[in-house]
């Protein structure tokens, strides 16, 4: 059942909406939790637009010496490695170099993601 999308006119309204969304995502958590406690139980469940079940996704890590053979394999087979590997988001923060660091290797790229998080 969706419900009717009120148009914002106030900071209040925002606010009131806001704090409707996060009152419905944590409905959402609990309802997803119940249906993963079914599903562990009885097996794979089907509506008419999606199945609900475990997934599985596959990652790869690879050790040091590895990471080395795969940029030589990509070398020799005309690409360039550095095209394709890169270094995440959470190792920068390991690595705890400032931007002013950073920007001798590369270039900072910001992406806009609308999205909540704790005060």
């Amino acid at each position: 059942m969706l419900m009717a999308v009120p148009k914002i006119k106030s900071t209040q309204d925002a606010a009131e909406l806001a704090a409707e969304i996060e009152r419905m995502e944590s409905s959402l958590k609990t309802l997803k939790a119940e249906l993963k406690r079914f599903v562990d139980q009885n097996g794979a469940i089907e509506t008419k637009e999606k199945v609900w079940n475990y997934n599985v996704a596959v990652s790869w890590e690879f050790h040091e010496s590895g990471l080395r053979d795969m940029a030589d394999q990509l070398v020799i087979e005309g690409m360039n490695p550095w095209k394709l590997m890169t270094i995440s988001a959470a190792n920068l923060k390991k690595i705890g170099w400032s931007e002013e660091v950073l920007c001798q290797f590369g270039q900072k790229k910001e992406t806009k993601k609308f999205s909540s998080r704790k005060r």
